[in-house]
């Protein structure tokens, strides 16, 4: 882990994925998530699970949500995206990159248990070069809306009002 990345002043989001209605595995990746942030001494933000069937494509709500959190309390602080392994954020390399790429945007690294991380220096992923392919408008639009909706009334809990 670099030294950039491990420090008090970093706020940490968890983040995780499951498409089946168990809950002991993720339970134990959030656990572990939360014992490294604990051990790095980072302020833990919140965790977001996407379940189901958003668990299983690169539109994930809870993910844009984590990334909307870090937008709006990353002021002055180190934001990290931890998750127990790379395979949390996809098992597909252009989906992952697509993530990987709205934590970057965000001004945030994701970072494994295993300190593994995408900040370009030391052990990982190495940094994005080049963006991946955009969603699109309609997605782009939506990220918008859900920012100038939202309102954040705890450190990783935004509330957006739901429309009819």
């Amino acid at each position: 882990m670099t030294e950039d990345v491990a420090d008090s002043a970093t706020l940490a989001f968890i983040y995780d994925r499951e498409a089946t209605a168990q809950t002991g595995s993720v339970n134990e990746r959030i656990a572990k998530c939360r014992d490294y942030a604990a051990g790095m001494k980072w302020d833990v933000a919140g965790q977001w699970i996407d379940r189901g069937d958003a668990a299983l494509t690169d539109r994930r709500p809870l993910w844009r949500g984590m990334v909307a959190a870090m937008e709006a309390q990353g002021q002055g602080r180190s934001l990290v995206c931890l998750v127990a392994d790379w395979g949390r954020i996809s098992h597909i390399g252009a989906a992952s990159a697509r993530l990987r790429q709205l934590v970057s945007e965000a001004g945030g690294v994701c970072v494994t248990v295993d300190g593994e991380n995408d900040s370009g220096k030391g052990a990982g992923r190495g940094r994005l070069g080049s963006p991946p392919p955009p969603y699109g408008r309609a997605s782009d639009d939506a990220s918008k809306l859900l920012r100038r909706r939202g309102q954040v009334v705890a450190p990783g809990v935004t509330l957006v009002p739901h429309e009819s």
